[in-house]
């Protein structure tokens, strides 16, 4: 009997870095599913590349829930590798640039990590794709503490990530502790997902490995014509999550290493 490919669904993946990591997932023999917010332009990604498509939102719960019900009815093998790619980077630092970016960038993870969890088979792989920019020595003295990744539990990082927002529509981030930066917030946030899933997940008897990334800064519509990388070796980061064995303390990596965060 031939064994199924692994199953690998990607977000945020028409172009950039995600269509990269679908590129070299299908290289490696997975069935990947390409999902897109944009339908047209997912669906050509997925098109040129051989792929399967799903049109996904992450930051739509009814999205997210029309996800995982089709993945039950046409996938009920389950999920092997899931990449959490989809973000955003606006410009301007404001209220309302604050909540687009956290919404999408932490809590658009949040929804589909708590989503698919439940699809996810024994070994699988969760890689969250974070950011090197979203260092914790950005927070003041008085926020550090409340980011202890031994006690942190996801509501309370929650609440940390809607206290954000919350505090730049009041005026007050900076006395609070919080940086002028949406994007590196955000992705304070999306790392510190990473170590307390693992940490949460640690008697799941399905041994999930869940991992943060960081694809360092690569030439993409995103990243910008100036990025140091280019998008081959940006995935390649990406997917040395992959490796990354469950029992490694240390939950988020560049390029197959342990990075500072």
């Amino acid at each position: 009997m031939t064994a199924r490919p692994p199953l690998a669904l990607v977000t945020g993946a028409n172009r950039g870095l995600g269509r990269e990591v679908c590129h070299q997932l299908r290289d490696r023999g997975h069935h990947v599913i390409l999902t897109a917010r944009d339908t047209d332009r997912g669906q050509a990604a997925a098109r040129d590349l051989g792929v399967e498509f799903h049109q996904l939102d992450v930051s739509d719960d009814a999205s997210v829930e029309r996800l995982v019900a089709d993945l039950r009815r046409v996938h009920p093998e389950g999920l092997d590798v899931v990449v959490a790619n989809a973000g955003v980077a606006l410009d301007g630092f404001n209220a309302e640039v604050a909540a687009t970016t956290v919404d999408t960038n932490y809590f658009g993870v949040l929804r589909i990590v708590e989503a698919v969890l439940p699809l996810l088979n024994p070994g699988a792989h969760l890689v969250v794709v974070s950011s090197g920019v979203g260092q914790r020595d950005l927070l003041g003295p008085q926020l550090r503490p409340r980011f202890n990744l031994e006690q942190l539990k996801i509501a309370e990082l929650s609440a940390l990530m809607r206290q954000f927002v919350a505090d730049v529509r009041s005026g007050h981030h900076r006395d609070a502790g919080w940086p002028s930066t949406a994007y590196g917030t955000s992705k304070i946030g999306a790392t510190a997902l990473a170590h307390v899933l693992t940490r949460e997940l640690a008697g799941d008897p399905r041994n999930i490995s869940v991992v943060a990334v960081c694809p360092g800064w690569v030439r993409t519509d995103m990243g910008g014509p100036n990025g140091e990388r280019d998008v081959a070796s940006g995935a390649v980061s990406i997917l040395s999550g992959l490796d990354v064995p469950p029992s490694e303390p240390h939950r988020f990596f560049r390029d197959g290493a342990p990075a500072n965060w």
